[in-house]
């Protein structure tokens, strides 16, 4: 492309943004023109723009600051990118066990969430969805709820919309006691339902506010041990996948 056929605007907003990101303490609207030779005012309508779709904050000091909309948008390509190969990865571990109910969820503010399911009722298909589109598990009673009640980073904010009172203490009876099993979940990285026997049912934590269910009708000698080494394989591949490429010298 021509560069006459460039929107001259949006290189100059673009150029506004990589500046304000890249200034840890932010800038005046005088600095951002003076740096980007702009005048006041195209600046100051560019800002005023990029402010009201949230690519820009402004203090109480008149500074600018880069908007949650920055974040936003890396956050999704982060999603984008662990939800392709969590499901690339919940397809090899299908095959491995294709009597197992498998799933990839996700805990966020307002429930826990399967983001992909594969089950032998719908051998070989990768089921997905947005947020509540596919399954949402009880608080304090699924093994995927409790798994990541127990370790994931954003368990407090979760608890304090599902409190222990109202959601748990049918299911626990007494806080102390789901406490315990939360403490010896995070030492382990895992929660079995022993409930479930003669099945097994098993969460495994893997990052942040995302876990890996496996459910079997029935547990066969040594499935268990197999499943576990699986489930670490399956961790270790999505976090190789999420790490920054480093750059070749």
């Amino acid at each position: 492309m021509a560069k006459s056929d460039y929107v001259l605007s949006l290189l100059k907003a673009l150029d506004i943004l990589r500046l304000v990101c890249a200034s840890p303490d932010g800038m005046r609207l005088n600095e951002i023109a003076d740096h980007l030779e702009l005048k006041k005012p195209t600046a100051y309508n560019l800002i005023r723009t990029l402010r009201a779709r949230g690519f820009l904050d402004k203090d109480n000091a008149n500074r600018y600051y880069a908007g949650n909309a920055i974040r936003e948008l890396a956050d999704l390509r982060h999603n984008t990118i662990l939800l392709k190969a969590a499901g690339r990865e919940l397809r090899r571990l299908h095959r491995m066990f294709p009597e197992a109910v498998l799933t990839f969820s996700e805990l966020l503010p307002g429930g826990v969430e399967c983001r992909l399911r594969m089950s032998p009722d719908r051998p070989g298909e990768l089921q997905q969805g947005a947020p509540r589109t596919l399954v949402t598990f009880s608080p304090y009673v699924s093994a995927s709820a409790v798994c990541l009640q127990s370790c994931a980073a954003n368990a407090s904010a979760f608890e304090r919309n599902f409190p222990f009172a109202e959601y748990g203490l049918a299911r626990w009876q007494n806080e102390e006691r789901f406490l315990e099993v939360k403490r010896k979940v995070r030492s382990e990285l895992v929660y079995r339902m022993e409930e479930h026997a003669p099945g097994l049912t098993k969460a495994f934590f893997l990052f942040g506010n995302y876990a890996l269910g496996v459910r079997l009708d029935k547990e066969v000698p040594g499935i268990a041990e197999k499943i576990n080494l699986a489930a670490a394989e399956y961790r270790a591949t999505l976090e190789m996948e999420l790490a920054p490429k480093e750059k070749s010298e």
